[in-house]
């Protein structure tokens, strides 16, 4: 008799982050799954950087990944942006339970001077 074992994974999106953005309510994963979060962002400005943020219940919001038009990638997550830039995807490899979280799409507006660029988040 084979024992088949599973463990289902809700990763909630955050509907109140920002009003710019919109986001499906909730997606449903099994472990060792990729999951692709999506966010529509139609009314993007040309200097806005996409941001994502995942909370866990209790704790503060934690960055995950952020970009401006091409697509990038770092140890956690790799985010897909559309060519016309109104919309993206969060794509994270092989979730386990700790990846059960709110996950926020945020836009915010980079600043830039002689010394570079910056993107304040604010809380």
């Amino acid at each position: 008799m084979e024992f088949v074992s599973g463990i289902a994974i809700l990763l909630a999106l955050g509907i109140a982050g920002d009003a710019k953005t919109t986001q499906p309510d909730s997606v449903e994963s099994t472990e060792e799954e990729t999951v692709h979060l999506p966010c529509s962002h139609a009314t993007i400005s040309g200097n806005e950087y996409i941001h994502w943020y995942r909370q866990v219940p209790l704790q503060s919001p934690e960055y995950v990944i952020h970009g401006l038009q091409q697509n990038t990638s770092n140890s956690m997550a790799f985010l897909a942006i559309a060519s016309d830039r109104k919309s993206s995807t969060l794509i994270l490899p092989r979730v386990s339970l700790r990846d059960a979280a709110v996950y926020h799409c945020i836009l915010r507006v980079a600043r830039c001077d002689r010394q570079g660029c910056t993107c304040a988040i604010s809380a």
